[in-house]
């Protein structure tokens, strides 16, 4: 079969060659429209419902909404998990969802679920989420003036840049960090209220009906309509005092009269710094689930140009960018086809001596791996790090499969006398339909191999099966052009003088010190049978020494700095600890660039308290280092420098982070919760358990109780 399939090849190669050069061609617009991302997502089918209920505690808020909701979400079909999280005035439920679910397809049930909740408070707001997740967090950026306040850099963020990042295709949300808030502040005078008889409520009604606009309807002037219309929203401090509360008799009673009005900040939840200088205002540009996230970037990033030269008085700075972690994985695979071509090409140019013989090889190559992209394409699997690399690894056994080919007939070239075209095709087919068959299937076979990779599930089958996938396409195409495509370069690439093997110095070389070996392990054969047992079981025991993790660490180009902080901290605080570490870290040589937040930004994808502070930083070149260090030592200085009293300090990258957090809502893989109402025994037993589990080999020395303790006062 397989040889019959070579000669249909070689007699049409015409055909064969279109046909191939066809596919090469779609391939090239497949690498185009292939989506591209850092690292395949790993979360479920996840929506989030935000709670927004002004001025109530956490327990008002668990209470009154979120143990109703997630009570009620419950009752979905296929759901996996609900957790709800209350804070001060607004909480956060997550529902997740079983693999395999559509996303858009969970929205749509929650949807249905929040339209049958009844009986929540009146001041409570519910609604969904934006259809991202925290993973989709591919662009951050700050924004910075010398003739702009933070309260005028939050209405520019809000109002404009928001916006216009939103028009993005792809886009899903865009949030906000930092910055303030302006409110028309009313202090009233208790004095004045009891003179005048009035209530609290009295005056916000005032207020509130007075900051309106009214339709009066049209008249006509001239056969032209006129709108009428009275304009009623406040626009400055004056229309506020001037708001009419009551009448005494024919005298107006207004704001002024009663109270003092002033612009103040509304009360954050968030802040942001870059470098350990003063506060900025920051911007999460959050990707829709599963879009293409490289082409989504380039796009951000060309509206951002476009934002910065319209307004050059704000600098807009770029803290986190993912595109440059996907152009390094691509240029990797650049990388290491080159490599590979550069290293066949000099093999066999040393071992064939046989230029016009690389060349088989070297065209095989491009082809087999533009083709894989092209059934990437089709089954809509995105190009990560790992379906990459599942490319990658199949490089070689794709390469393996012409070089024997080509070897087999130069051997066959060798012991006839070539007198004419004929002669030389007859046996340049000879010697590839004798290793066709047996190449093409033990290529198969490294195919079948792979296959209990997709019968993983869960997160173990959304990690690996794009790098199974993509080997399994690599090495399809790879034995197919090894019996169609390469038949054809062979015939009319090998041509001229071929040198016999043993006329070969490096060949005659090796072969000689091949035939010493051989005979030496045959003479000592229960020698070197034993010393293979024996070494067999020192495997055995490296094995068991082996450091086992679900998801390998990949250097992602950014450090993310996690500590937390008391629960309970105020933001002035909690700003005051992000200044000073961002300030230390900046001092160190290696340090490019470093950006941190405090407390959650305005987006439901974001939990976070304003005692955990998320700090990314940027490295520069490692060729810009003043000393050469491994990642690992760059981790422990940074831990050295950043000994800071009431922070406990948590390391990670942006990716491998936010996927812990949305798989565990925690920030690591692994954590232990403790439930109970009695906080004091449950102290004791977070102690009691941090001592033992300080035990454990690898377990962090400094692990803390993370037993958050929440103390509230009484007022009357």
């Amino acid at each position: 079969m397989i040889e019959k399939i070579i000669d249909l090849s070689v007699k049409n190669k015409l055909l064969t060659t279109l046909v191939t050069l066809l596919i090469f061609l779609a391939s090239l617009w497949a690498i185009k429209s292939v989506r591209l991302d850092a690292l395949p997502d790993l979360s479920p089918a996840q929506v989030v419902v935000q709670i927004t209920y002004p001025n109530q505690s956490p327990k008002i808020v668990q209470e009154q909404v979120t143990y109703p909701l997630v009570s009620t979400f419950m009752s979905i079909a296929n759901i996996d998990t609900v957790r709800g999280i209350s804070s001060y005035e607004s909480g956060l439920i997550y529902i997740i969802f079983k693999d395999g679910v559509n996303l858009y397809w969970a929205r749509d049930r929650v949807l249905e679920q929040l339209n049958r909740v009844g009986n929540l408070p009146k001041d409570a707001k519910v609604e969904i989420g934006s259809d991202s997740t925290s993973i989709g967090w591919a662009y951050q950026y700050a924004l910075s003036s010398d003739s702009k306040n933070l309260s005028d850099l939050k209405v520019l963020q809000d109002f404009y840049y928001r916006y216009a990042l939103l028009g993005v295709d792809g886009v899903s949300e865009v949030a906000s960090v930092g910055g303030f808030v302006k409110d028309y502040e009313v202090t009233l005078q208790n004095d004045s209220l009891i003179r005048y008889n009035l209530s609290l409520e009295q005056v916000a009604n005032a207020i509130k009906n007075s900051n309106n606009d009214t339709g009066g309807g049209v008249i006509l002037e001239n056969g032209f309509e006129k709108i009428i219309r009275s304009h009623g929203y406040i626009q400055s401090l004056k229309d506020l005092e001037e708001i009419v509360v009551k009448k005494e008799g024919a005298i107006p009673l207004k704001i002024k009269d009663i109270a003092s009005v002033r612009l103040a900040p509304k009360p954050r939840r968030g802040a942001a710094n870059l470098n350990g200088d003063k506060e900025v205002v920051g911007g999460i540009v959050m990707v829709r689930y599963h879009a293409d996230t490289y082409k989504v970037l380039k796009a951000i990033k060309e509206k951002i140009a476009t934002l910065q030269a319209s307004n050059p008085d704000v600098k807009i700075t770029s803290v986190y960018d993912r595109s440059e972690l996907i152009e390094k994985g691509i240029d990797n695979l650049i990388h290491t086809l080159i490599e590979e071509s550069v290293i066949v090409l000099v093999i066999i140019a040393i071992f064939l001596l046989h230029f016009r013989s690389a060349l088989v090889v070297i065209v095989t190559l491009p082809l087999s791996v533009c083709i894989s992209f092209l059934l990437m394409r089709y089954f809509n699997i995105e190009a990560s790090i790992m379906s990459l690399g599942g490319i990658a690894i199949a490089i070689g056994a794709m390469v393996d499969a012409a070089i024997v080919m080509v070897e087999n007939a130069h051997k066959h070239l060798q012991h006839i006398d070539v007198k004419d075209n004929a002669q030389r095709v007859n046996a340049i087919m000879q010697g590839v339909k004798h290793v066709g068959g047996a190449i093409f299937f033990a290529l198969m076979i490294i195919v079948v191999s792979f296959l209990p990779i997709f019968a993983l599930t869960g997160q173990e089958e959304k990690l690996f099966a794009p790098l199974a996938y993509t080997k399994t396409f690599a090495m399809l195409v790879g034995a197919l052009l090894s019996i169609t495509m390469v038949p054809i370069l062979m015939v009319w690439l090998i041509k001229g003088r071929i040198l016999e093997e043993s006329k070969n110095p490096i060949n005659a070389f090796f072969m000689k010190i091949y035939g010493v070996s051989l005979n030496v392990v045959l003479k000592f054969r229960y020698a070197f049978l034993i010393a293979s047992v024996l070494g067999l079981g020192g495997l055995v025991v490296a094995y068991k020494k082996l450091n086992w993790e679900f998801i390998p660490q990949i250097n992602e180009g950014v450090i993310m700095y996690m500590p937390v902080t008391l629960n309970g901290v105020g933001i002035d605080t909690a700003l005051e600890y992000l200044k000073k570490s961002n300030s230390a870290i900046k001092q160190l040589d290696f340090v490019k660039q470093v950006f941190g937040k405090v407390g959650r930004a305005n987006t439901s994808t974001d939990s976070a308290g304003l005692g955990m502070i998320e700090t990314y930083i940027e490295l520069k070149p490692q060729n810009e280092w003043k000393e050469k260090l491994s990642y690992k030592e760059v981790r422990d200085k940074l831990e050295k420098t950043l000994q800071l009293k009431g922070l406990t300090n948590s390391w990670t990258y942006p990716i491998r982070g936010r996927t812990d957090m949305l798989l565990t809502g925690i920030r690591t893989p692994l954590g232990i919760k403790l439930y109970g109402n009695d906080t004091d025994k449950l102290q004791e037993l977070a102690i009691l358990m941090e001592q033992q589990l300080k035990t454990l080999k690898r377990v962090c020395p400094s692990l803390p109780s993370d037993l958050i303790m929440v103390t509230t006062s009484r007022w009357i």
